[in-house]
């Protein structure tokens, strides 16, 4: 049982590293897109806070993929996650479909933010550089 609880934590790292580590890719891919829909959130300083949640995101999705710090990493992600959520899906001040759709990014990112948690907990598992 210890055995498929290491592999099912390895499994929950890589996944929730991945969405980190691609969502990084993403933003710095398409910057100038990003920096407009931030823009539209009122978010001030974009080119202090949106290099800041890059880096957070990469060095995070990093320490946890690999599972060296995870629980470092877990928490500079809840930082970027929850901030993201409160802030970028801001559903309860919309109407109609935006409202639904930002809902469901909400509750998307509810989710992530409790898997964070449960690395923040529990660690990297057996299967981590640590």
């Amino acid at each position: 049982m210890e055995f498929l609880q290491d592999i099912f934590s390895l499994v929950g790292r890589v996944l929730i590293a991945g969405v980190f580590l691609w969502a990084s890719y993403e933003k710095m891919k398409n910057w100038n897109a990003t920096v407009s829909y931030m823009k539209t959130k009122n978010i001030p300083h974009l080119n202090i806070i949106l290099p800041i949640v890059v880096a957070l995101k990469i060095i995070g999705g990093l320490s946890v993929l690999l599972g060296w710090h995870a629980h470092i990493g877990a928490l500079l992600l809840l930082l970027v996650a929850v901030s993201a959520c409160l802030k970028m899906h801001d559903f309860w001040r919309l109407h109609g479909p935006e409202r639904n759709m930002e809902k469901l990014f909400f509750m998307k990112d509810v989710a992530v933010i409790g898997g964070l948690f449960m690395i923040l907990a529990l660690g990297a598992g057996h299967f981590g550089v640590n």
